[in-house]
């Protein structure tokens, strides 16, 4: 994310605090833990409770091990007043606001105040993105309390939550010592075990334990499919829907020891952890200023670490599982940006099909044969009347490389749009499934806007409706959706249409664009979703055809990719 994440998180900070003085007594909760007291939103009229620890601290003997189940009570009031530790990760200026260490498993809650004491609503838990590798739940873009609003304007009201998961190498090590020790695959279980806490303590904010709806974007999304995917489709009553934002279980790489160990071997090797009989027990012991260091996504070759196929969480790779349905039969409503291949792009590296076909043939991850290249290289033409971004007729953006829009073409369509389109097929034949392709371009702000003078412009021509571009829309902070009134309807609808589906696992409701069921058409069916205003018409229905022969090409190969 290149926004001035800092720059936000303060001005948000600022709001919240200002709502608060007003307050006259902040609400307190009692889990099975003990009791929190959380912030009461005068502005917004709902209580906020931040930072709840889920599970126990994850360093010292708990590194590189399943989370860890809490196993103190209190007496007395603990306060949920602030955001909880960032993950480790390799971007603390951004990410790091409110802290960056191992004791980062928390989670947020936002719930309507005006809640009667008995009732149950829904509950919406988000799971944040960045490649798997960064991010926190604190990020200003993930403010939970405009959509919570919107829940209670339209009478549907939510509770909404985020949790913090272990990223990179804390999360997704993986060796044959991992393996052998059964903690494999440890952002996934960060995440089961939240949504364990969800189910036992939930209903003492009046969310109802037998409503959840997971949500993701991004890597949040590619997490979702791999939740759905657990143990071969095993919920175990922990969710009940699902949102899915430009990605897929199939999206993300699955390598095996044959990759990690060596790096795993050189993280011990750099820890002086080569001598121990049990190097795994050893890496627990190094302090974590030592550690951290060399636990680094940016300084491991490749994309970083991924969940792997461990034969437990993930038994298999994500398109056997869903050619078997082993996956979650719930409803899902899912989607992608029309232009998600601009943020894959290299840039200014591929001017000629020779440069093109060393990428294709050469790049981490792919591993198509040379036919397979060709072949995709065919179907993808250099012609940038139908390349990435859509609709930018022969402009190339050359100053990115002269085939700038075939490439984005093509890794959009490997990574997003062949993957949800191979999922959206699957999912459909189980469950109610509503799919979205998302053609806004968003608008963007400026360093200097605040909430009452925002100032800003669309994003550039050769991103065009990029990855994130939806983000804003649904979770409706007016910093972000910015101050045109077009945007700000699209706003309200989109936000209108996710709270729907979580109340009741169907985005339609009266005053709505119609939004059929995936297989209401043998060749499916997607929402376009688009404002209505600035060369635009509003949403639309069109079946799932663009790109077809090319999508339907990457999905066939896709298990070359190790997805």
């Amino acid at each position: 994310m290149t926004l001035t994440e800092r720059f936000w998180i303060a001005n948000i900070l600022a709001t919240l605090l200002f709502a608060t003085c007003a307050s006259a007594a902040d609400p307190t909760v009692t889990v099975l833990n003990g009791t929190y007291e959380g912030l009461y939103l005068p502005s917004f009229d709902q209580d906020v409770f931040l930072g709840i620890p889920y599970a126990q601290n994850t360093g010292g003997q708990n590194r590189f091990r399943i989370p860890q189940s809490l196993n103190t009570t209190w007496n007395g009031t603990r306060a949920a007043k602030e955001y909880g530790n960032a993950c480790p990760d390799f971007t603390p200026v951004a990410d790091g606001v409110y802290g960056m260490s191992e004791n980062c498993l928390s989670i947020n809650i936002v719930k309507p105040a005006s809640l009667a004491p008995e009732q149950k609503v829904p509950v919406l838990v988000w799971i944040h993105g960045g490649s798997y590798q960064v991010g926190t739940s604190a990020l200003p873009n993930y403010n939970l309390t405009y959509l919570v609003q919107r829940s209670v304007e339209i009478g549907k009201p939510i509770i909404a939550a985020s949790i913090n998961y272990r990223k990179g190498g804390w999360g997704m090590m993986y060796s044959v010592e991992i393996q052998g020790s059964g903690n494999t695959n440890l952002a996934l279980r960060d995440m089961r075990k939240g949504l364990a806490w969800v189910q036992e303590n939930i209903g003492a904010f009046g969310g109802d334990a037998g409503n959840v709806t997971i949500w993701g974007e991004s890597a949040g999304s590619f997490a979702i499919g791999q939740l759905l995917m657990s143990y071969g489709g095993r919920t175990d009553g922990l969710f009940h829907r699902s949102i899915q934002e430009s990605g897929s279980a199939a999206t993300a790489w699955y390598n095996g020891s044959d990759w990690y160990q060596p790096i795993y071997n050189k993280i011990v090797n750099q820890t002086n952890c080569t001598d121990w009989p049990d190097t795994l027990e050893c890496l627990r012991t190094i302090p974590y200023e030592t550690i951290s260091q060399f636990v680094d996504s940016s300084k491991v070759e490749g994309p970083g670490w991924y969940p792997t196929v461990d034969g437990d969480v993930i038994p298999n790779y994500p398109t056997e599982l869903l050619r078997s349905g082993r996956f979650a039969h719930i409803p899902h409503l899912y989607g992608t940006n029309t232009d998600e291949g601009t943020d894959n792009a290299p840039v200014g590296v591929i001017n000629t099909d020779e440069e093109l076909y060393a990428y294709l043939f050469g790049s981490t991850g792919y591993d198509f044969p040379p036919s397979v290249v060709q072949e995709i290289m065919r179907l993808y033409p250099d012609d940038p009347t139908v390349g990435i971004p859509l609709n930018t007729g022969s402009e190339r953006f050359a100053d990115r490389g002269y085939q700038y829009k075939r490439i984005a073409a093509i890794v959009g369509d490997v990574f997003y749009h062949a993957p949800r389109l191979d999922d959206a097929r699957w999912y459909s034949k189980y469950s109610p499934t509503y799919i979205y392709r998302f053609n806004t371009r968003p608008w963007l702000n400026n360093t200097n806007a605040t909430y009452t003078d925002l100032t800003g412009s669309l994003a550039p021509d050769y991103k065009g409706v990029q990855h994130f571009s939806e983000v804003a829309f649904v979770y409706g902070n007016p910093v972000f959706v910015g101050p045109w009134p077009e945007y700000q309807a699209l706003s309200k609808q989109m936000s209108a249409q996710w709270i729907h589906f979580v109340n009741g696992g169907d985005p339609n409701a009266e005053g709505l664009p119609k939004w059929p069921k995936y297989s209401d058409s043998t060749k499916g069916l997607n929402l376009v979703i688009q404002a209505t205003g600035r060369g635009q018409n509003g949403s639309f229905v069109e079946e799932d055809t663009y790109r077809l022969e090319g999508r339907e090409y990457l999905t066939k190969w896709a298990r070359r990719r190790h997805v």
